[in-house]
C-alpha cells in the first residue's frame, strides 16, 4: 500500500507540475505580444532615463543657486508624458477601431490630436509655472518670480512639446504601417523621450532666464523686463487659445480639451508635490550624484509601466474584452502579473546602470530600485484598473484620463517609494 500510495502521490505531483507548465506556457503565449515588444521599449526608456539623469546631475550648480527649480522639474516632465502618451494612446485606440488616417487634414484623427495636444501644452505650461511659484513662495523660496517660473515652464514646455509631437506622430505612422500594437510600445518611448528632452529644455530656459535677469534681480515684480513681457504674452495666448479650443466646431477637439484639462491640472498639483518632496532631499541627492542620476530612469520606468497597463485597459474597455467589475477579473490580474515580470526586469536595469556610477553603492542602488519599484508596481496595477473602469463608467474616455492621472500619481508614489527604499537600505 505504501508503494502504491507513493506511486499515486508521484503521479499527482507530475500532473500538478504538468498543469503548471501548461498554464505558464499558455500565459506567455497569450501575452507574447507584450513580452516581445515591451522589454525593448522599456530598455530604451531606462537608457534614455539615465541620460536624463546625467542631465539632471549636470544641473547641480543651477539647483544649488535656484533650489525651487526642483519643484517645477517633476510636474513639467510629467506633463509632457501625460499629454503625449495620452495622444499616442488615443491614436492607438483609433487604430483598433479602424478610424486612423495618416493624413494631416482638418477633421482627421492626426489633426484633432495635434491641435488639442499643442493647446494643452501651452495652457498647462502656464499653469505649472504659477503652481510652482505658489508652492515655492509658501515654503519661503523666492529667488524666481512668478514671471520667471512661467517663462521657464513655457519655453521648456514648447521646446520639448514640439519634439514629442513629432516623435508621437512618427511612432504612430510607423506603427500603423507595421501593424504594431501601440499600447505595448508607445508609452515607454514617449515617457522616456519626454524625460530626455524636457530636462535639457528646462535647463536651457533657465540659462536664458539667468542671461536676461542675473541672480541679483531674479524677482522683477515691478520693473518691466523681457521675461515679464513674454510671460504676460504667454498667458494671454494660452487663455485665448484654450477658449477657442473649448468652442471649436470640431467635437473631438472640444472633448479632448474639456476632458483632459481638469485631469491635467490635478496631475500638475500631484507633480508639484512630487517636486517639493524631492526638494526636501535635494542636499542628500546632490551629495550622492548616483541617486540623482537614478531618479529620472526610476520614475520613467514607473510611468512607462503604468502607461502600458493603462493603455491596454483603455483599449480592452473600448473593444469590450474587459468588463468593469468591483474586483479585477482574471484578464486584469493576468495583466498585473505581466507588469510584475516587466518591473523586475526594468528596475534591475535601473539599479545596475545607475549603480555603475558609484561601484561601492551598486548593490545598494539595485536593492533600492527593486524594492521601491515593486512597491510602486503594486500601486500602479490597482490604480490603473480602477481609474480606467471608473472613467469608462462615467462616460469619459480612459485615454484622456487614465494615463495622465496614473503618470502623476505614480510620480508621487514613486518618489515616496524611492525615498522609503533609500531610508531602509542606506
Amino acid at each position: 500500500m505504501r508503494m502504491e500510495d507513493t506511486g499515486i502521490s508521484e503521479l499527482s505531483a507530475l500532473n500538478i507540475l504538468s498543469r503548471a507548465c501548461t498554464s505558464i506556457s499558455a500565459f506567455f503565449h497569450d501575452f507574447s505580444d507584450v513580452f516581445k515588444q515591451a522589454p525593448l521599449s522599456l530598455l530604451f526608456c531606462t537608457l534614455t532615463g539615465l541620460l536624463a539623469g546625467f542631465g539632471l546631475s549636470q544641473m547641480r550648480g543651477v539647483l544649488q543657486l535656484l533650489p525651487e527649480l526642483m519643484i517645477l522639474i517633476p510636474p513639467a516632465v510629467d506633463m509632457r508624458g501625460n499629454v503625449y502618451s495620452a495622444l499616442v494612446s488615443r491614436l492607438g485606440t483609433s487604430m483598433h477601431l479602424g478610424l486612423f488616417s495618416m493624413r494631416m487634414r482638418s477633421g482627421s484623427v492626426l489633426y484633432q490630436n495635434t491641435h488639442s495636444s499643442l493647446s494643452l501644452t501651452l495652457a498647462l505650461s502656464v499653469i505649472l509655472g504659477i503652481m510652482a511659484r505658489l508652492v515655492a513662495f509658501s515654503f519661503g523660496m523666492s529667488r524666481i518670480s512668478i514671471y520667471g517660473f512661467i517663462f521657464i515652464s513655457v519655453i521648456g514646455g514648447l521646446l520639448s512639446g514640439i519634439i514629442l509631437l513629432g516623435i508621437s506622430i512618427l511612432i504612430s505612422i510607423i506603427g500603423y504601417r507595421r501593424n504594431w500594437d501601440l499600447d505595448n510600445v508607445s508609452s515607454p518611448i514617449i515617457t522616456s523621450t519626454g524625460d530626455i528632452v524636457t530636462i535639457p529644455s528646462l535647463f536651457l530656459a533657465t540659462l536664458v532666464l539667468l542671461k536676461f535677469e542675473p541672480p541679483c534681480s531674479l524677482n522683477p515684480v515691478i520693473s518691466p523686463s523681457p521675461v515679464k513681457v513674454l510671460s504676460l504674452l504667454f498667458i494671454s495666448i494660452a487663455v485665448i487659445n484654450t477658449a477657442m479650443g473649448l468652442k471649436s466646431r470640431d467635437e473631438v477637439i472640444r472633448r479632448i480639451i474639456r476632458e483632459s484639462f481638469p485631469m491635467l491640472i490635478v496631475c500638475g498639483i500631484l507633480g508639484t508635490f512630487a517636486g517639493l518632496t524631492l526638494g526636501t532631499r535635494l542636499e542628500t541627492m546632490i551629495a550622492i550624484p548616483a541617486i540623482l542620476v537614478a531618479i529620472p530612469p526610476f520614475l520613467g520606468a514607473s510611468n512607462a509601466l503604468g502607461g502600458i497597463l493603462s493603455a491596454r485597459f483603455s483599449s480592452m474597455l473600448h473593444i469590450g474584452t474587459l468588463n468593469p467589475r468591483l474586483y479585477p477579473p482574471k484578464l486584469a490580474t493576468m495583466n498585473f502579473m505581466v507588469m510584475y515580470l516587466l518591473a523586475g526586469f526594468v528596475y534591475s536595469m535601473v539599479g545596475i546602470l545607475s549603480g555603475s556610477m558609484a561601484s561601492s553603492l551598486c548593490l545598494r542602488l539595485l536593492t533600492i530600485s527593486l524594492l521601491g519599484g515593486l512597491i510602486c508596481t503594486t500601486f500602479l496595477n490597482f490604480a490603473s484598473y480602477y481609474i480606467a473602469i471608473l472613467s469608462f463608467k462615467f462616460g469619459l474616455d480612459p485615454d484622456n484620463d487614465t494615463i495622465p492621472l496614473i503618470t502623476s500619481l505614480t510620480d508621487v508614489v514613486g518618489v515616496l517609494c524611492l525615498i522609503f527604499a533609500m531610508s531602509v537600505v542606506l
